[in-house]
């Protein structure tokens, strides 16, 4: 007969040991459904075992997952060990993808103003392509107390375009201070910058951003997690706030779902992102996990020799493992500018190759 545990909802680590000889798997294939936030999986998991038996090898699952949050004692199970105040990790991947510009170049298209049409210099036009090359990294985590602790992550990559002889260098480092405040609130604060350097051009952005999040049971066995937050963007050029609003939900028939939306601060002069959403939703197709995701935004403020420009950005997307744990992504990107030059209309594919980490 194997071990089982018996999770009643008054605490986390108030558990009752029992004997059962079976368990049911549902809530472990509902809860861990790509895409939803190790927070909200660990609420479906914990929500859904209250009342039910669960076998020892999902406990010791739930265990560790509890234990990386801060939660010292996990479930409380015997000779279980626990987890390290701080743990990094190091990993490489390989990067396959298709680039619209490879080179940071401009589009080989005149530029029309009114009367007025300038030709660009054929050096400077953007190049496109297959490019391939490596990332690595360190992703870690400092545990401060229970449900509260500091991610960090360190990242570097390089990509070669093999037709045209020319790399796309991208670097970039993140902090955030996650704090479970009570009753399934979240507290948290974030900090991310990146740079990306081709041959033409070389930008660095950044984002601090303060967020308020909670997890609940939103009923018939779905479980949600609403947020909304502040932020301060940063580019080479300008900086902008911005406030975002999230609603993310594991659905009783194994779904999940994503729509986040972000309002930013116009800049006079200035082309910025007024208002961009992306809804995406995950499903298991062949007993593989499927992502569909559409995104929009609108961009408004840029003048450009007395000449407003103003754009909008449609794209849609598709990732479906294609074997083992090799993803392919695929999509398509259409970008309508009040200037015609500035206007995009690609294909969009990659490999997401699973990482090494030692």
């Amino acid at each position: 007969m194997g071990k089982a545990f018996l999770i009643r909802p008054c605490s986390w680590k108030i558990l009752a040991i029992v004997g059962a000889t079976f368990a049911p798997a549902i809530a472990n294939a509902q809860c861990l459904i790509s895409g939803a936030s190790a927070r909200l999986s660990n609420f479906c998991i914990l929500e859904q075992m209250s009342q039910n038996l669960i076998d020892y090898r999902l406990a010791l699952l739930i265990d560790t997952r509890l234990k990386s949050e801060g939660y010292s004692r996990g479930l409380g199970l015997p000779n279980s060990q626990a987890a390290p105040t701080t743990s990094t990790k190091a990993f490489v991947q390989p990067i396959l993808s298709y680039s619209d510009n490879i080179n940071g170049g401009n589009s080989p298209e005149p530029l029309v103003l009114g009367s007025l049409t300038f030709d660009g210099d054929e050096a400077l036009y953007r190049k496109e392509g297959i490019i391939a090359g490596l990332g690595a990294g360190l992703n870690g985590r400092y545990i401060l107390d229970e449900g509260q602790y500091i991610n960090y992550g360190v990242t570097a990559s390089y990509a070669h375009s093999p037709e045209f002889g020319l790399g796309i260098t991208t670097t970039g480092v993140n902090v955030s201070s996650i704090n479970h405040i009570q009753n399934w609130w979240y507290f948290d604060a974030h900090i991310t910058t990146s740079r990306v350097r081709k041959d033409i051009t070389d930008n660095t952005t950044s984002t601090i951003s303060l967020v308020t999040s909670k997890v609940y049971s939103s009923g018939g066995d779905s479980y949600s997690e609403a947020s909304f937050g502040i932020s301060r963007y940063f580019a080479d050029s300008y900086t902008q706030n911005q406030f975002t609003l999230g609603y993310d939900t594991i659905h009783s028939n194994g779904m999940f779902s994503s729509v986040d939306v972000m309002f930013g601060e116009a800049l006079e002069g200035q082309l910025t992102t007024r208002f961009s959403s992306r809804a995406r939703v995950s499903m298991q197709l062949v007993n593989k996990p499927l992502s569909l995701t559409a995104r929009y935004s609108t961009a408004d403020g840029g003048m450009m020799f007395g000449f407003e420009r103003n754009e909008n950005t449609y794209e849609i997307s598709a990732t479906y493992p294609i074997w083992g744990n090799l993803k392919a992504t695929v999509g398509y990107r259409v970008t309508d500018s009040t200037i015609d030059y500035f206007d995009v209309d690609t294909p969009s594919f990659g490999v997401e190759f699973t990482s090494i980490q030692f």
